[in-house]
């Protein structure tokens, strides 16, 4: 049995004074997380999220996370993929460091503006993009807010504010990277991923919800997220082969999905993000130059001609898949 409290009797119970500041004492972790040098309100909020894992109510957080169970809402009435979901709970996380504890009618314009501003990655470099990322998460959850009767939200405050220009990339992964990449610093299943990737050329999250059901006698059926389209990618040496070898990595027990996270369910974008940064480190420490798992999908694009990377994509327009085209264009000399 611990001892009993003999000082700051007024505090709850694993909260700690000391040097000046207060801590909140994880039981499970022992990790001492810091409240603030006063028993104040801010403190008190912070205490009951991290005990109770609610945000005080009428908080950004709190918001984020109301919208956040009607976004699960609408993946499960398949109204919005899980592609997306998983991207907005990475986006909630980063939205809710900096506004979680702030009262949802407090958020200015100027507030928003200096976000996208400065954002910034662990590393101290700028964010732009992933910065307009965070802010559309958190202007969409305010005009939701703004339709539901019983939150008294009445502006959006990410309206009228100039988001960061992006830049299009130009990153061309030549054939070799990938392959001495995949064979290096890659586990079998994301060697085997970036093999197929290549071929089908679909976005992360079509990928990661492929599974046995999509196999199909004339093809691998495929369904974009973004529009619903379907498509039959047809089945030719490479693509047989390279299933297979996916399907031989799952055992003598069937998975369902063809890229499954440890437990056997569906790997999640997040869990996949983790694996690739683990490999691409790797891939940094035996000097070779970093990209992105989406250049594979511009790479797909830019190994075919224009019509079938169209196809590929599963875009509308042609000028859509022209931004993915990347390969350097081949001329003849004069002479």
């Amino acid at each position: 049995m611990g001892r009993r409290r003999t000082t700051n009797l007024h505090l709850p119970a694993r909260v700690y004074s000391s040097r000046g500041s207060l801590f909140y004492v994880d039981p499970g972790t022992g990790k001492w997380h810091p409240l603030g040098r006063e028993w104040d309100r801010p403190a008190r909020e912070k205490w009951l999220e991290l005990t109770t894992g609610k945000a005080t109510e009428g908080t950004v957080a709190d918001l984020l996370d109301r919208f956040m169970v009607w976004a699960e809402g609408e993946v499960r009435a398949g109204r919005r993929s899980h592609r997306t979901l998983d991207g907005n709970i990475l986006e909630a996380k980063m939205l809710k460091l900096v506004f979680g504890r702030m009262q949802w009618g407090a958020v200015t314009s100027k507030h928003i503006a200096q976000y996208l501003r400065k954002r910034t990655t662990k590393d101290g470099r700028k964010s732009p993009v992933r910065a307009n990322r965070e802010i559309a998460l958190l202007s969409s959850a305010y005009s939701w807010a703004m339709g539901e009767e019983d939150l008294s939200v009445e502006s959006n405050p990410c309206y009228g504010v100039r988001r960061n220009t992006e830049k299009p990339r130009k990153r061309y992964v030549e054939t070799a990277e990938v392959v001495q990449f995949g064979r290096r610093c890659c586990p079998p299943w994301l060697r085997a991923y970036l093999v197929l990737k290549r071929l089908i050329a679909k976005r992360q999250g079509d990928m990661l919800v492929l599974g046995r059901r999509n196999l199909t006698d004339r093809g691998i059926d495929c369904t974009t997220s973004k529009t619903g389209e379907r498509s039959i990618v047809r089945w030719t040496w490479a693509t047989r082969k390279v299933v297979g070898a996916i399907l031989a990595l799952h055992g003598a027990q069937p998975k369902l999905w063809l890229f499954p996270a440890r437990h056997g369910g569906r790997m999640t974008t997040a869990g996949f993000k983790s694996a690739w940064q683990r490999a691409m480190a790797r891939w940094a420490v035996a000097s070779g130059a970093r990209f992105w798992e989406h250049d594979i999908r511009a790479k797909a694009a830019s190994d075919v001609d224009a019509e079938h990377a169209q196809q590929l994509l599963g875009h509308a327009t042609g000028a859509m898949t022209k931004r993915y085209r990347r390969a350097p264009q081949r001329v003849d000399p004069a002479r």
